[in-house]
């Protein structure tokens, strides 16, 4: 632990920044959700029109799967269910009604949410390899409201050979990096003429390994990255009140964003997640500070600047990670 805060960027950056607060999450060695405190697996239905798509959503816990390495000792092989390692979270493509109209139909899909809602400014990464199965939407978010979101989502349709008018190759995915504000809700959430939006090319496809995304946000600016690399700074319409981070996967068919239903159950798997933020709430800082002696230094959050990939020769040195709780 780090009694004196988590630090970001370097001690000469304008922009280095200090948090008092930390969620570490190694799900490759989580094997039961229902004792974990830090994640709540949401239950909700959504109607089609709520939706805004010809579906609607279905978040069932039962979509949500622990599959740990079986060795806790190690950091690369398959998960207990076989398959990658880490926590599961599925879109399954056999539909169901909806529990307010049985003539419509609703998609089953997975979320959890942070159990903290006080997440105010902060650093916030994950490692996860997407699903190939097109017609599904992977998301990792900042949410106080619909108009008050921070978003890193991955369209699977998006991942296919070839996308029109994008210049990576055939070889390179995208990920769509989203500031949803009061601005974006009056047109639609999603303008991609907007400064908040942009469909961002990657070098790599995202459902072909495990890579870091992440989001650093302070009160200026949104900094996004994939693999410690900037892909994206936003500086218009940063969020500024608190809320949780999500972790989702979803599809409603709507052809404009998620594409689908998928057309078999389709799983995003995460490997960790971790962020180091700050808390809205007064006192929660001075608290968690409270144990800093002096001569103590401010823990600095390395960059992950390599894929953390758990398979290969080399799968367990890159896929382990380091989680300032384990030190």
């Amino acid at each position: 632990s780090c009694p004196c805060g988590y630090a970001i960027n370097a001690t000469d950056s304008e922009h280095r920044a200090t948090f008092t607060e930390a969620l570490e999450s190694d799900f490759l060695h989580t094997s039961n959700l229902t004792t974990d405190v830090v994640w709540i697996p949401q239950a909700y239905n959504v109607t089609p029109l709520a939706a805004r798509g010809p579906c609607g959503k279905a978040s069932q816990i039962e979509n949500v799967i622990p599959n740990p390495i079986a060795n806790p000792y190690d950091w690369t092989g398959e998960g207990t269910h076989g398959g990658d390692p880490g926590m599961q979270l599925w879109v399954k493509h056999d539909l169901i009604p909806s529990p307010s109209n049985s003539s419509q139909s609703i998609v089953p899909m997975s979320e959890i949410v942070s159990a903290r809602t006080d997440i105010l400014y902060g650093t916030f990464r994950i490692a996860v390899k997407t699903t190939a199965i097109s017609g599904t939407c992977a998301a990792f978010f900042f949410y106080l409201s619909d108009s008050r979101e921070i978003d890193m989502e991955f369209l699977s349709k998006q991942q296919q050979p070839a996308r029109p008018g994008h210049s990576s190759s055939p070889a390179g995915g995208a990920v769509n990096l989203v500031l949803q504000s009061p601005q974006s809700a009056e047109v639609g959430y999603v303008d991609p003429s907007s400064p908040d939006f942009a469909l961002q090319d990657l070098a790599f496809k995202p459902q072909e390994g495990y890579h870091e995304y992440r989001f650093d946000w302070l009160p200026d600016r949104v900094e996004f990255y994939a693999d410690g690399t900037v892909l994206q700074t936003m500086r218009e319409n940063v969020p500024s009140q608190a809320g949780a981070v999500h972790l989702s996967h979803w599809s409603n068919g709507n052809a404009g964003w998620s594409g689908g239903p998928p057309r078999e159950d389709a799983v995003m798997v995460v490997s960790y997640v971790k962020a180091y933020f700050n808390s809205s709430i007064d006192g929660v800082g001075e608290k968690s500070l409270g144990e800093c002696g002096q001569g103590e230094e401010v823990c600095q959050v390395p960059d992950q600047r390599t894929a953390p990939e758990l398979s290969g020769m080399e799968g367990n040195r890159t896929g382990h990670t380091m989680f300032f709780g384990n030190e």
